[in-house]
């Protein structure tokens, strides 16, 4: 079995973006998805100074990790157009053992936020960046309007669309058979007219 690193880019105890990580290893219990909680990772700012001090014990083991996995599933919350300080600080360490610390191993991008986009403005600077740090970018997705979309009390998204097309992705990930790609993106659009015709034809729409 794969062993497939899930981890968010939020040191927020009631993350979402944590929540929707969760769901996906509910959905899919055998697939070796592993969630990796970084604030369990308390490292301190990046900072020459403290290397030169050497670099911290628990960015080791958290390298140590990342380097045991097959591939990875990074949920990551946006902040102002932007990936948080928390994952930029994890990245900051974990480049400084090895710029390219994701191994040359597939990467699953996705976002979830309060708002209609879903984070999905920063989910493309994490993109261009994904080859610097060694990783294969497979696929993106982003959940808009969270609140809506997800049932606490099942803790499992009540959006029918929106579900199917997050499991797409997945199995599509965990089966080595990216979706198609044209010009460098996903043709999402292209499987959203797809989704829709079915359930069209199923009468739930």
């Amino acid at each position: 079995m794969k062993r497939i690193v899930a981890f968010t880019g939020s040191n927020n105890p009631a993350s979402i973006n944590e929540k929707l990580i969760k769901y996906i290893s509910k959905e899919f219990p055998n697939s070796g998805i592993e969630f990796v909680d970084l604030k369990k990772y308390n490292l301190p700012i990046y900072s020459q100074e403290i290397e030169q001090r050497g670099i911290p014990d628990l960015a080791k083991k958290l390298f140590q990790l990342f380097a045991s996995a097959e591939r990875f599933i990074l949920a990551s919350p946006e902040h102002n157009g932007l990936p948080t300080a928390f994952l930029k600080n994890t990245i900051d360490w974990l480049s400084r053992i090895d710029q390219r610390f994701l191994g040359d191993k597939p990467i699953l991008l996705l976002s979830t936020s309060p708002g209609a986009t879903g984070g999905s403005t920063h989910l493309e600077i994490l993109a261009n960046l994904i080859p610097r740090w060694g990783g294969q970018l497979v696929g993106r997705f982003s959940l808009g309007s969270f609140q809506q979309n997800y049932n606490e009390d099942t803790k499992s998204l009540n959006n029918i669309k929106e579900s199917y097309l997050l499991k797409s992705l997945v199995i599509s990930f965990l089966k080595d058979k990216p979706l198609p790609e044209k010009d460098g993106s996903f043709e999402i659009d292209e499987l959203m007219t797809k989704i829709t015709k079915q359930f069209k034809s199923k009468g739930f729409l």
